[in-house]
């Protein structure tokens, strides 16, 4: 019972996220062109694709925190079927204040990086 519930878990964290991914990335790239062709007018598609990204991230949230799984070693091994041990669990929970900090930063460069790109792409 308890492996058929962790299968159903594994599957419903690899669902959402690879839904999140996809909605994450057309956040991204359908920004300028909105704007570009519709004018101010594009924003209204853009946070449709933008709240679906966002329910997404939500529910892959929920679903890491209902699991206990906050670093990207921990999912992994979640995904793989198997625990970390003791001592790396530790080493795991001492990283993640850094981890949050530098995820939000990179993700924000490379957001500020490809919409920069893409405003200069349409200005031309």
């Amino acid at each position: 019972m308890k492996k058929e519930i962790k299968e159903t878990e594994i599957k419903k964290l690899n669902k959402y996220g690879g839904i999140y991914a996809v909605f994450l990335i057309l956040t991204v790239i359908t920004f300028v062109p909105f704007i570009v062709f519709m004018d101010w007018y594009g924003l209204i598609p853009w946070s449709g694709v933008y709240a679906i990204a966002l329910y997404f991230a939500f529910k892959t949230d929920k679903v890491k925190k209902d699991n206990h799984l906050s670093t990207y070693k921990e999912i992994v091994a979640f995904t793989e079927g198997r625990r970390l041990d003791e001592i790396e669990e530790q080493q795991e929970i001492g990283k993640r204040p850094y981890q949050t900090v530098m995820y939000m930063l990179g993700s924000a460069a490379i957001a500020f990086i490809v919409v920069y790109l893409m405003a200069k792409l349409f200005s031309l």
